[in-house]
């Protein structure tokens, strides 16, 4: 099914040529399709607790939804942000409502907030 989107303003066309990578060293896993980011838990009051018994982890792990994992899968320094919306839109159907929007908010928050991805080229 060919991925059929309204017209965009300058600012979102602009925006959907951003290419983006996976920052290094971002830890993650698929296991069925299903991204898990594996963060290393090594705060100084971590290590100290894990000093005197306390059962803290070394490592947490943030599952992604569907959406999410799909996308982060894509993200590879070479794509850009409008060529992973079409594959996206192509391959679950749903994601085509306010599909350019919700990207991009998606992208700026992984790269903003979380920081697991950076950009390559504006």
């Amino acid at each position: 099914m060919t991925n059929q989107q309204p017209a965009v303003n300058e600012e979102t066309a602009r925006l959907l040529q951003r290419v983006y990578r996976i920052k290094d060293p971002i830890h993650y896993e698929v296991r069925d399709g299903v991204v898990f980011i594996i963060k290393e838990n090594n705060a100084k009051i971590q290590k100290v607790l894990r000093k005197i018994r306390y059962k803290i982890p070394k490592t947490s792990e943030m599952e992604l939804d569907e959406y999410g994992s799909f996308i982060f899968q894509q993200i590879d320094g070479v794509r850009t942000v409008g060529e992973i919306a079409e594959l996206l839109g192509d391959a679950i159907e749903e994601a085509n409502n306010q599909l350019y929007d919700r990207l991009i908010i998606y992208m700026h928050h992984l790269e903003k907030n979380e920081k697991y991805i950076e950009l390559v080229k504006k």
